[in-house]
């Protein structure tokens, strides 16, 4: 089974918080839990599991992040984990998740962060970005994952588009103009936010495209999601070439930037586990 953990000091902490709250919280920091059986094959030996909210580690110019950004909607306790392993001598990353029950605007959102995130702030993962979509010549991500889940959920790279190439330590979310997702992988009750406008494809993928326009909290951007029509747990997303085609669909001003580019399991309830077994953003523009 998926998220079974054995007794350990981490959990030991969490008791003796309920009597000795400032030594337990002290105890917390860095605490790491062993998982059992992370996937058929894996056993608990060599696997590490970060489950602090908010959990980061960079890696290269990614930053691994447990985003539980939902978690005041679970109403049980929830898990969710980063996690790392060797595999042919390098590290290998992902993440684990158990959350009780169901709901449809997303729990968690466990990912990887390239560039500057408007939700959290801070200095870019790359310098070169924010990015003018006018500017990119070459945008494209290339990834494998292995996943074994229960549940609602989806894999979701996305793009945030800021109406400003500025960044800032703190977070502007203020500047989204536009939330364009890309749904790889999808099981249980999931589906995009809007309804369906076009079903193209691009770069060899047939997508369905689905918008919402004032989305977000007080309506402030446009939501796309370009679905894809199969399952997709690896391969090359030309994310320019869907960029370009939302530009000439009115869906997004090319004069806006890529302020980030996101990775991770848009999670609405149930268990699971995902293994990164490749990533790599290529990003180019004329303004470098």
């Amino acid at each position: 089974m998926l998220n079974q953990f054995q007794s350990s000091p981490c959990l030991w902490t969490r008791t003796a918080g309920l009597i000795l709250a400032a030594s337990a919280a002290l105890l917390l920091v860095g605490c790491k839990l062993k998982p059992r059986v992370i996937a058929p094959g894996t056993t608990a030996d060599g696997v590490d599991a970060d489950c602090a909210n908010w959990y980061s580690v960079m890696d290269g110019p990614y930053r691994y992040e447990n985003n539980v950004w939902g978690k005041g909607k679970a109403r049980k306790g929830f898990e969710q984990c980063l996690l790392d392993r060797e595999v042919a001598g390098r590290t290998e990353r992902g993440w684990t998740w158990n959350w009780p029950g169901f709901d449809s605007t997303v729990f968690a959102y466990p990912e990887i962060v390239f560039g500057w995130k408007p939700w959290s702030g801070g200095e870019p993962t790359d310098p070169r970005m924010p990015m003018k979509v006018a500017d990119i010549t070459q945008l494209s991500l290339t990834f494998e994952v292995e996943t074994t889940a229960t549940g609602t959920y989806n894999l979701a790279p996305e793009i945030w588009l800021t109406r400003s190439g500025s960044w800032s330590k703190n977070p502007n979310p203020a500047l989204i103009s536009t939330e364009v997702m890309f749904w790889m992988d999808y099981g249980g009750q999931a589906e995009p936010a809007g309804k369906i406008a076009d079903r193209p494809t691009i770069a060899g993928i047939e997508y369905e495209l689905w918008r919402a326009d004032n989305f977000g909290a007080g309506g402030k951007w446009t939501y796309v999601a370009m679905k894809s029509t199969q399952i997709r747990r690896k391969g090359t997303i030309d994310m320019l070439a869907v960029l370009r085609y939302l530009t000439q669909q009115g869906a997004i001003d090319p004069n806006h930037y890529v302020a980030s580019i996101e990775f991770g399991n848009e999670i609405m309830g149930g268990s699971g586990t995902t293994w990164v077994k490749r990533f790599e953003i290529q990003a180019q523009s004329t303004a470098q």
